[in-house]
């Protein structure tokens, strides 16, 4: 049986013979960044927006990403080659590196992580999902970090009680899901947070895809509002347009995934399938 092919600094490596030190900061402090990314036609979906997106969020909590840009993109493509999975999900990780007191950075690791692509069930975007509302926010939410502490003990706790995901809420204010930026639909408007959550690349391009379709409107959400929308969806690379039909105990559109959110799912599926994205 073929062994999964990974990339740690320089070298390409059997999945079960890639580590790095158990004194990597990353590890005893969580000082890392990551993007993540998947395949459609055996091609990385928009792989450059998520390297851009990895160095913002290395450049923000003052980290070195040790390769370029476009060396990333060549080991992505190359562990893409090399695995021969039907479809691909890719996860580019850098760390803090070894460090002497749990504080000092080291030389930065580059870690990238190629699998068999990732699906979610598809009765969950026919039937759509439940949320849960939880006061709280991710820390440094511009970055994509490795601190998920919060959010596992969240999904833990709420998935059994038949929860899909959770949907962080500070000061009243709505910002974003665990893993997932969020839209609410009022009319002919897609509603989403415009800051204090990660700039998602599927959001990004929901709402580039969806505005000759739909108003956009970009700005600050308060809880109370969610009684007056319509319909609501999440997105993510994962996810990309899943239907939500109840936040908490309020339903909407009697549970029932909304024809305007079967629109935006359409706009997104249409874009894959398009493959005007594809990258040289």
């Amino acid at each position: 049986m073929k062994k999964t092919i990974y990339f740690i600094n320089n070298d390409f490596i059997e999945k079960d013979r890639a580590f790095i030190s158990v004194n990597d900061i990353g590890l005893l402090r969580a000082y890392a960044v990551f993007d993540y990314l998947k395949t459609y036609f055996g091609k990385p979906f928009h792989l450059s927006d998520h390297i851009n997106r990895l160095f913002k969020s290395a450049d923000f909590i003052g980290l070195r990403v040790p390769k370029s840009k476009s060396e990333i993109k060549e080991i992505v493509n190359e562990l893409i080659k090399i695995n021969k999975f039907p479809e691909s999900s890719i996860r580019i990780i850098v760390t803090g590196g070894e460090s002497s007191d749990g504080k000092k950075k080291g030389e930065p690791n580059l870690i990238i992580t190629c699998e068999p692509r990732n699906e979610i069930d598809k009765s969950f975007y026919l039937q759509g999902v439940r949320i849960k509302i939880v006061q709280d926010y991710r820390e440094a939410p511009v970055a994509k970090t490795v601190n998920y502490t919060m959010a596992i003990k969240y999904l833990n706790d709420f998935i059994p009680k038949g929860f899909f995901e959770v949907l962080y809420v500070h000061n009243s204010k709505i910002t974003e899901c665990t893993s997932s930026n969020i839209f609410f639909i009022k009319d002919k408007k897609l509603i989403t947070p415009k800051d204090e959550m990660l700039p998602g690349i599927t959001r990004q391009i929901v709402i580039n895809q969806s505005s000759k379709f739909f108003d956009i409107e970009e700005r600050n959400i308060y809880l109370h509002e969610i009684y007056d929308f319509d319909e609501v969806f999440i997105t993510s690379t994962d996810k990309e347009v899943l239907p939500v039909v109840a936040i908490d105990n309020h339903s909407f559109n009697k549970e029932r995934v909304g024809e305007r959110t079967k629109v935006v799912m359409k706009i997104f599926n249409d874009y894959i399938e398009s493959k005007v994205w594809f990258e040289d």
